[in-house]
C-alpha cells in the first residue's frame, strides 16, 4: 500500500514537483536523545522549511494527495505531551521523525535485519526517488527547503549526499553519560509502555523507530552492542553511543564537507557564539528562538560502568567538542 501510494503520488504530481528549485535540505541525523527533536523544531521556526507532520498520517508517502483528500475535514488534536514523558509536546501540525516511512517502504528489507539496522548503501533507484520524493513534501507545503530529523539517516549519509550535493547533515550530541543514561531510561518506560498498549510499540516500529522499547534495534556499526549486551545495562548504551558517534567522525570527504556538529549541552545555554554558527553554516534567515530550548534532565544517581569504555567515550567527545559549531 506504501509503494503504490507513492507511485499514484509520483504519477500526479511528480512533473510539478520536479519543476521546483531546492534551496539546501537540512538532515537532522544522530544518536537518540541527543536533542534532535528539539533542535529540528527550532530550526523550523527559523526559516520557512517544509517538514513531514502527522497530518501527513496515514499515508506520508503521498502527501499531496492525502492533503487534498483529508482537506477536506479538519482533523484537530489538542498539543499533548509526547510519550517519552520529558515534556515536550506536539500535535498533528508539529514537524515530526516520518521520513523513515519512505525507506523502510524502499529498502527495509536490505537494511532491517532482526538483529539490528545495516548500514547498507540505498540502491540508485531509491536514492533518485527519494530526491523526487522531498519535492513533492516540498509542493504539499508550497516551500522550497526541507527538513527532517530521521536518526537512520546515520545509516545513509553518503546517500543523502548523493541525492542533494548542497544539503546538510545536523548532527546533535551530548554528554555520553548523560546520553546513555537517557536512553536506557527510555528504553525501559517505552517497553513498559508497550507492555500495556500494543499499539504505541506497533506503531513505532511501522514509522521505522527503533531507537528503544520494544522493537529496539541497534545500528550494526563497528563497536556497536551486540546479542549478547544486556540493553538493561549502562554499558549497552555507552557501547552504542561510541559506535554512533565514532562512525559520523569517519565519513568520506563530500559528507564531512556537509557535517554540522552540534554540542547541545552548549546550545541549551543559549551561547551566543553557538547559535551564530549554527545560523551561519545552515544560512537561516531568522534568529534561532532560544526560548524553545529544551534541556535535558542528567543522569540521576551513580552508574557503573566498564572503565574502558568510559575512557573510549570521554576522549570521542572531547573529539566531538572540537569539531562542533563554534
Amino acid at each position: 500500500m506504501l509503494e503504490l501510494s507513492l507511485d499514484i503520488e509520483m504519477a500526479r504530481h511528480g512533473r510539478i514537483a520536479d519543476a521546483l528549485a531546492l534551496d539546501s535540505p537540512v538532515f537532522v541525523t544522530g544518536l537518540a536523545r541527543a536533542g534532535t527533536t528539539i533542535l529540528m523544531r527550532l530550526l523550523h521556526g527559523a526559516d520557512e522549511f517544509a517538514a513531514l507532520s502527522y497530518r501527513d498520517l496515514p499515508f506520508p508517502l503521498a502527501p499531496n494527495g492525502w492533503a487534498r483528500v483529508s482537506g477536506k475535514w479538519k482533523r484537530g488534536v489538542e498539543a499533548q505531551e509526547r510519550g517519552h514523558g520529558d515534556g515536550l509536546t506536539h500535535d498533528l501540525d508539529s514537524p515530526e521523525a516520518i521520513e523513515e516511512v519512505f525507506w523502510r517502504a524502499r529498502e527495509g528489507a536490505r537494511y532491517c535485519r532482526p538483529e539490528g539496522l545495516l548500514p547498507a548503501p540505498p540502491e540508485a533507484e531509491s536514492i533518485a526517488a527519494f530526491a523526487r520524493y522531498v519535492r513533492l513534501v516540498c509542493l504539499r507545503y508550497e516551500r522550497t527547503r526541507y527538513l527532517s530529523k530521521n536518526n537512520n539517516n546515520v545509516l545513509r549519509l553518503p546517500a543523502l549526499i548523493a541525492a542533494f550535493p548542497e544539503a546538510r547533515l545536523v548532527h546533535p550530541f551530548r554528554d555520553p553519560f548523560d546520553q546513555a543514561a537517557s536512553l536506557l531510561a527510555q528504553h525501559r518506560r517505552a517497553r513498559s509502555l508497550a507492555a500495556r498498549d500494543r499499539f504505541r510499540g506497533e506503531f513505532m516500529r511501522w514509522l521505522g523507530h527503533h531507537e528503544f522499547g520494544a522493537y529496539q534495534r541497534p545500528f550494526l556499526l563497528p563497536g556497536a552492542p551486540t546479542a549478547d549486551d544486556d540493553p538493561d545495562t549502562l554499558d549497552y548504551w555507552l557501547k552504542a553511543w561510541i559506535s554512533v558517534h565514532r562512525h559520523l567522525l569517519n565519513q568520506p570527504r563530500q559528507v564531512m564537507a556537509a557535517q554540522v556538529f552540534v554540542d547541545y549541552d552548549r546550545l541549551k545555554t543559549g551561547d551566543a557564539a553557538t547559535l551564530a554558527a549554527l545560523g551561519d553554516r545552515l544560512a537561516l534567515p531568522h534568529p534561532i528562538d532560544t526560548s524553545r530550548l529544551y534541556d535535558p534532565a542528567p543522569r540521576q544517581g551513580v552508574h557503573e560502568v566498564d572503565l574502558w569504555l568510559a575512557d573510549a567515550a570521554r576522549a570521542l567527545h572531547s573529539a566531538l567538542v572540537k569539531e562542533a559549531v563554534a
